[in-house]
């Protein structure tokens, strides 16, 4: 093979891509790789063959581009750049791309490129990309010429050193983790912190970073994800608040519960769930037999006891904890956050043993304060069993808990209809020969139950719950403060196993955790 049919087999491409990364765009590129390609097949066109062809194409094709630069840059096309400018566009040593083209190293540069800190890789960028010189990348970035000269020398070590080492990505490029979330707070006008807890990307970076401060290098190695987007997550998690930044490094602003605690948490909870779950269940059957017996509407006529119970444990568990572990769980604390929000957060590893399904307590948006002048309190508990909690809203409007709650109190007829079969689609309402009716535990707010009963009656109630405080106690070491222990799934699995609890397909409504204040 004659040198210029290798030419022609071997360097036509890669002097075409060279031709594309110094003009910018085909057309000229394809003026440029001509002017490349003529000069070199010119000189193989003699008997003396370059001892070494490849250097000796590259020094044609850097000559042909410094006339080409000049010609384009300092010509009639263009009057804005002088000739220092002009002289600094290829540098009189190594092309660094060129070279790398030469050894087929792009995507090597590429690679490293992605691992270059920012201020760096904008210069690299504009210099050998954007074909700038040194004096209009200082002007450009309001920095001196000397620290371009020097960063594009730092950069250009940095680059050759990574090009030249094997790099290894972390676990968690390739297999990402999972981390569930429970917060406490009111959300943001952007649905934070759900709305950003949902994205896998951010899962990993708050499980890599948490107690681990991390420069935005490491974090990107770790995860596989070049620097330059890295580097934007990053900030936009430190103005969210859920990451917090100490000088060059970033770390994880919520606890997050690894799997081996998580493990503990769930065998402390499961042994104390054993002797509360039993205490927790007398102290509810003695206050309804007392209601019942002074003849006392504990929770509305529309729902049986039965029914009512899965609400009334979980309300019982959220007591308990609060006379148990009260000053662990203090949650007036709460920081406000970025778009009005006010909540915090605490995250937890996936766990590889099955823990207690989980009880989650959910109400209705007021945004728009529709309320006013009503204020009725509605809750629902969400059960994780029999993927209940699946089967109703997350959240109920503003407008459609008014309509329960006057539907409540007799006022049905002032409802939209519209509303009225929405919330009986629901599952709150139902449809009667007359109308609508509830289909939830209804309480009146005016009264605190407990003290219409006789004394007797109280003391009983009052002293079985202060056994059930006691027995709860030992989950004070698991508390994190401004959270609940996570406890009534694991007293909702001891009140299905003992059969104080009952759950019959169709006949138990999906809205069994679901109460309201007149």
């Amino acid at each position: 093979m004659t040198a210029a049919e290798r030419y022609a087999a071997e360097y036509l491409e890669k002097i075409f891509y060279f031709a594309l990364k110094k003009t910018g765009n085909p057309d000229d590129a394809d003026d440029l790789a001509s002017e490349i390609s003529e000069s070199v097949l010119r000189g193989l066109a003699g008997k003396t063959v370059p001892e070494n062809l490849d250097a000796w194409i590259w020094a044609v094709a850097r000559n042909r581009w410094k006339r080409y630069a000049k010609r384009r840059y300092y010509g009639p096309e263009s009057d804005r750049a002088d000739i220092e400018e002009i002289a600094e566009l290829v540098p009189d040593g190594e092309d660094m791309e060129a070279s790398y083209v030469l050894s087929e190293d792009l995507g090597l540069l590429r690679r490293e490129l992605a691992f270059i800190r920012r201020d760096y890789r904008q210069i690299l960028a504009a210099h050998y990309f954007e074909n700038k010189s040194v004096s209009m990348i200082a002007r450009e970035f309001s920095i001196p010429q000397g620290t371009v000269k020097t960063k594009l020398q730092n950069s250009r070590k940095k680059l050759r050193e990574g090009m030249e080492m094997a790099r290894t990505f972390g676990k968690r490029s390739y297999a990402p983790e999972q981390v569930t979330f429970w917060n406490t707070g009111d959300f943001g006008d952007k649905g934070q912190p759900w709305s950003i807890l949902t994205h896998l990307l951010y899962k990993n970076i708050f499980l890599e970073a948490h107690e681990n401060p991390s420069t935005a290098e490491e974090l990107a190695m770790e995860l596989g994800v070049a620097l330059p987007y890295m580097e934007d997550e990053l900030e936009f998690l430190v103005r969210e608040e859920f990451l917090k930044k100490t000088g060059n490094k970033y770390e994880t602003a919520f606890p997050i519960i690894s799997r081996e605690e998580r493990r503990r948490w769930h065998e402390l909870r499961k042994k104390t769930a054993k002797t509360a779950a039993v205490l927790i269940e007398r102290t509810i059957d003695a206050e309804y037999a007392a209601f019942l017996k002074n003849g006392i509407d504990w929770f509305g006529p529309w729902i049986t006891y039965e029914n009512a119970k899965w609400m009334l444990l979980m309300d019982e568990v959220d007591r308990m904890e609060n006379a148990a572990l009260g000053s662990y769980l203090d949650s007036a604390s709460i920081p406000s956050r970025p778009d009005n929000g006010k909540w915090m957060i605490m995250g937890f590893e996936t766990a590889d043993f099955e823990e207690a399904l989980p009880v989650g307590l959910h109400g209705y948006m007021d945004q728009d304060n529709r309320l006013r002048g009503h204020d009725p309190a509605f809750w629902q508990f969400k059960f994780g069993y029999r993927n209940l909690g699946d089967r109703t809203p997350a959240f109920l409007s503003a407008r459609e808990v008014l309509t329960i709650w006057k539907t409540a109190v007799g006022k049905a007829e002032e409802c939209d209809p519209a509303l009225l079969e929405k919330a009986a689609g629901y599952g709150y309402l139902r449809r009667t020969e007359t109308g609508y009716e509830p289909t939830i535990a209804v309480f009146d707010p005016n009264e605190r139950m407990t003290d219409l009963l006789p004394e007797a009656d109280r003391q009983e109630i009052e002293a079985i719950r202060a056994e059930t405080a006691e027995a709860m106690k030992p989950l004070s070491e698991i508390c994190v403060r401004g959270f609940s222990v996570f406890f009534r799934g694991y007293i909702l699995d001891e009140a299905l196993s003992s059969g104080w609890l009952t759950y019959e397909e169709g006949r138990t409504p999906v809205t069994v955790g679901a109460y309201l204040y007149r």
